[in-house]
């Protein structure tokens, strides 16, 4: 070993003591027995103002506290012997000064030099300005994660490895209800899918691999979540560190009443456009009609007019009388389908017996209603409710029919039969009319459908029928042979007032 003679050692006692007073940081050395071997003015000042202690070199650290503060003597005492047993020791201290709190690090490390003797090194440095950014940065975080938690949306992020990083509770929620699985940070979010979902990992693994790629997305789904099913809108964002992407969060949300509130509008448009067109036709139609039997009237005035013979005006007068008629049961379909469409439903209690026994007397008078003979079937086991006007406008309609459309050279019938239960009534009408071609059944619900010219409705009456049922929320059907007659099956679901159910 090479040996410095006295004037290098205090060259470099000279140089040891110029860096230890110009380090920005606080430096003490004390010897074996804590006496100050060399100080710098930093420690100087900084422990005189904190602890009132003023230090000079030779003097006993411990015992210089001791007078000031016993209790800190004894803390630091214990840092030195552990330092001198061979541990580093590392402590923050607190304490103010002009009411301002300050943190300083603390190291103690025992030196131990060639020829035995032992020293301890003592470096502080003023760490208040980090800690200062460490609890904002703890505040921001816990703002953030306040922020996260009440978005009633779900949110995670990943890192570059699939490493499930942080999530909000929305998340953490949806995924426990819709799976089972309580989410972990840490593990790979692609072993989280069940395993008897293996297409939906693929779609995910392909999604996450899109989104470190630098590319965002945006996905529409549909799970079961607990009984029902839901539709999300889900969006992944790249998290880019230095022009590097580094993870991606995933944002996804409820869009499901919005998808409802869209496709009940899509209906209604639907609908809109459909009515529309019905009443572009309706106004057509309903035009022509109404004109027809009025030019037929004014047609027959003129022939009264014209022809002098009194014999004839009584002709003239039934042909007159059968064109108004024509015109008011117009008008009276024309204001059953108005009311129909309008009017809310109003449910009553219905005595069928009554029901039945109304129409047909109100039909009394249509010419030959006398040759169809009415057989009547009625089973009401529970009392039935709905609307009764409507429920007339279809008895009517369909009673008119067979008596209208009645085989001259059979002996007509029309049988009428009710059941009713507590869901439901089921009405059926059979009767031995003329029937229907069997290429206009699916046909003769359209609204002014007329199977022939000579036809003697509007056209209204059958679309007038299915549209009432329809509004009733019940259900129609058809049956019919050319020559052999004609069945309509109605059901009618049985809406309970809310007084009688309780």
């Amino acid at each position: 070993m090479t040996m410095l003679d006295q004037t290098e050692v205090v060259a470099w006692q000279d140089l040891f003591t110029s860096i230890i007073e110009d380090a920005d940081s606080n430096i003490l050395l004390l010897d074996d027995e804590f006496k100050v071997v060399a100080i710098n003015p930093a420690f100087y000042w900084i422990f005189l103002e904190t602890h009132g202690v003023e230090l000079k070199k030779g003097s006993s650290l411990i015992l210089a506290m001791q007078k000031i503060n016993p209790p800190l003597a004894a803390v630091w005492k214990e840092r030195c012997l552990t330092s001198m047993s061979g541990t580093s020791v590392k402590v923050e201290d607190e304490f103010e000064i002009d009411s301002r709190q300050y943190f300083w690090e603390v190291h103690f490390k025992s030196i131990t030099f060639a020829d035995g003797r032992q020293f301890i090194s003592v470096f502080s440095r003023d760490v208040s300005q980090r800690k200062a950014y460490q609890r904002k940065i703890i505040g921001n975080e816990a703002n953030l994660r306040s922020i996260l938690n009440t978005i009633e949306n779900s949110i995670w992020l990943i890192n570059s490895s699939f490493e499930l990083i942080d999530f909000n509770k929305e998340f953490f929620k949806t995924y426990k209800q819709a799976y089972g699985i309580k989410l972990i940070k840490g593990v790979n979010i692609l072993e989280l899918v069940p395993e008897q979902l293996p297409e939906l990992r693929e779609s995910w693994k392909a999604r996450y691999t899109a989104g470190l790629k630098g590319r965002p997305g945006k996905f529409i789904d549909t799970y079961m979540l607990g009984a029902n099913l839901r539709t999300y809108e889900i969006r992944t964002y790249p998290i880019v560190e230095d022009s590097k992407v580094t993870g991606l969060t995933i944002y996804s949300r409820d869009i499901t009443q919005y998808c409802e509130a869209e496709d009940l509008l899509k209906k209604q448009n639907e609908e809109l456009t459909r009515i529309n067109s019905e009443l572009d036709r309706f106004v057509y139609s309903a035009s022509h009609d109404l004109r027809a039997p009025l030019m037929s009237v004014k047609g027959l005035i003129n022939m009264i007019k014209i022809d002098g013979h009194e014999n004839n005006i009584e002709q003239y007068l039934g042909l007159i009388e059968s064109s108004v008629n024509k015109l008011d049961n117009f008008i009276t379909d024309i204001i059953h389908y108005s009311r129909n469409s309008r009017m809310d439903v109003i449910p009553s209690k219905i005595d069928f017996h009554l029901l039945v026994q109304e129409s047909i007397e109100s039909l009394k008078y249509m010419p030959e209603a006398e040759k169809v003979r009415s057989i009547i079937s009625i089973s009401e086991g529970t009392p039935f409710y709905s609307d009764h006007s409507r429920l007339l406008i279809i008895f009517n309609n369909i009673i008119s029919n067979a008596v209208r459309y009645h085989d001259r050279w059979k002996e007509s019938f029309l049988r009428i039969d009710v059941q009713v239960s507590e869901e439901r009534a089921h009405i059926q009408f059979i009767d031995n009319g003329i029937g229907i071609a069997e290429e206009f059944v699916d046909k003769i619900f359209k609204m002014f459908f007329r199977a022939s010219f000579e036809s003697k409705g509007s056209g209204l009456g059958l679309y007038i029928v299915k549209s009432t049922v329809e509004k009733l929320h019940g259900k129609i059907s058809v049956k019919s042979k050319l020559g052999e007659g004609t069945q309509f099956d109605i059901e009618i679901p049985n809406t309970f007032p809310a007084s009688s159910m309780n």
